[in-house]
């Protein structure tokens, strides 16, 4: 029961970076410049977000759910030695789907209001993404313990420094090139798909700079990742061809011939999947590492009625949302290309 659990967990954190990523993504688009293309590109995102972008958040509620029936011990930990940083993440999702509503349904369209919610809407996405990386990053910092003196110790120390930053910087960047090879696709304007592509390309490139980065500022903590990756070959292989994918994706996002072909698409969730395969093997099969020692996923499990349950209610309940899903995106996406 406990395997099917962190199946399911798995699978929500990929569809959530694949599909919420790339929402994230495009409201961090919204904040460069398009001279003239703005107004378009505007247009552009509201109609790709608009159907689905709320439903790309049952990903991370599943999650959720998940973490607390299942792993109790596991859920009580994260949020509170992580409840700065979840708070932020939080009012960030709040702020950020606000400002989208109320630009993409308000019935004035005042030119002003709508830069106020586009800068709200662009802003929020940026922040959001990146608190979601400094989270991810603390969860094997071997810095958490909620018993430690003083507020700073409990509840700043584990997410503070520069290995969460660049993480967390990290993981915008995914969700920019991710939000980039997605809109691709979503235009026949030859101006903006010229736009989209050098932005995705240009992302491409940060995320290998700030991949990077988070190598180097590793370094500083317990276990840097070079030495972690090296003694995980699993991880190091799963990174090495994620890194191929990126030179790939490079090149066909600057291939305007490669525009309309679902494989940029495939290749892109492909690398991200890559990305998020390689971190687990590297620490599975820990949720987390606190001062305490590593919160393992069996050894904080439910009780097996409990876990029997919550399997039952989640293959029930997969039988309506993936095939709610995929009517959705059909229903809305097709544009027979």
């Amino acid at each position: 029961m406990t395997d099917i659990l962190i199946f399911f967990i798995g699978a929500s954190l990929l569809l959530y970076v694949l599909l919420g990523g790339s929402d994230y993504g495009a409201g961090i688009i919204e904040l460069l410049p398009s001279g003239a293309l703005r107004e378009k590109r505007k247009h552009v995102i509201n109609e790709a977000m608009g159907p689905v972008w709320e439903a790309n958040h049952i990903w991370l509620i599943l999650v959720v759910v998940i973490l607390f029936n299942g792993f109790p011990t596991i859920f009580t930990t994260l949020m509170t030695a992580l409840h700065v940083p979840m708070l932020a993440l939080l009012a960030g999702i709040v702020v950020r789907g606000t400002a989208f509503t109320f630009r993409h349904y308000d019935a004035i369209q005042a030119e002003k209001s709508q830069r106020v919610y586009t800068l709200l809407f662009g802003c929020s996405s940026l922040w959001t993404a990146f608190w979601l990386g400094i989270i991810v990053a603390s969860l094997n910092r071997g810095l958490i313990d909620t018993a430690a003196p003083g507020v700073y110790a409990a509840y700043i120390a584990p997410w503070a420094g520069l290995y969460p930053l660049a993480v967390g910087a990290f993981v915008a960047c995914i969700f920019l090139f991710l939000a980039g090879i997605y809109l691709i696709g979503e235009t026949d304007d030859a101006a903006l798909r010229r736009h989209f592509s050098r932005i995705a390309a240009s992302a491409n490139v940060l995320v290998i700079v700030s991949g990077g980065l988070v190598f180097a500022a590793s370094a500083q903590e317990n276990e840097s990742l070079p030495a972690l990756f090296f003694r995980n070959p699993p991880t190091l292989v799963a990174m090495g061809l994620a890194t191929l994918l990126f030179i790939a994706l490079w090149l066909a996002a600057r291939n305007r011939r490669a525009h309309h072909a679902l494989v940029t698409r495939v290749i892109a969730g492909g690398q991200v999947t890559l990305i998020l395969l390689g971190w687990w093997l590297l620490y599975a099969p820990n949720a987390m590492i606190t001062a305490g020692g590593p919160l393992n996923f069996y050894a904080e499990a439910a009780p097996p009625a409990t876990q029997r349950q919550l399997v039952i209610a989640l293959l029930v309940g997969s039988l309506f949302i993936f095939p709610s899903l995929i009517f959705l995106l059909r229903v809305f996406k097709a544009r027979g290309r």
